[in-house]
């Protein structure tokens, strides 16, 4: 029984101790809220996923779709990633929200911008899916920087 009890002990300390690296992992990706946006230079490309703590394929999405594209783009100066938790939005100025501008109604959504203007959008994630929505952002991307 004691050993029972130690190897559950030594299981849960070793997922607490990693659970930081996974979400360190996962937190690389910038915040952006609509009061932000509104001020932001609009003749770079953005891509957007919009997303909820709630929402576990946005977490997948997060942790290994994003992070590759991320690093593709890196030494893009006119491409940028972000997310928009849509529980932490914060308005525009003049009262407005990203969703509902670039009719976002499902997470995650996946935006892609230039100059103001959604060029690309897709919604949802899966890992069945995952390579051909990488792939189209990949491509959207490329025709616009």
């Amino acid at each position: 029984m004691k050993k029972l009890i130690f190897a559950i002990a030594l299981l849960a300390g070793v997922c607490f101790a990693l659970q930081p690296a996974f979400a360190q992992q996962a937190a690389d990706v910038p915040d952006l809220t609509s009061k932000a946006y509104a001020s932001m230079k609009k003749d770079d490309v953005y891509v957007v996923m919009f997303t909820a703590a709630y929402c576990g394929p946005c977490r997948i999405a997060k942790k290994e779709m994003l992070p590759v594209l991320m690093e593709k783009y890196a030494s893009a100066e006119n491409v940028h990633f972000y997310e928009l938790d849509v529980e932490k939005d914060q308005p525009a100025p003049d009262g407005t929200f990203l969703k509902d501008r670039w009719v976002v109604d499902s997470l995650p959504t996946f935006v892609v911008v230039y100059n103001d203007a959604v060029m690309f959008s897709a919604k949802g994630y899966s890992r069945k899916t995952s390579q051909s929505l990488q792939q189209s952002i990949i491509n959207k991307i490329n025709a616009l920087k």
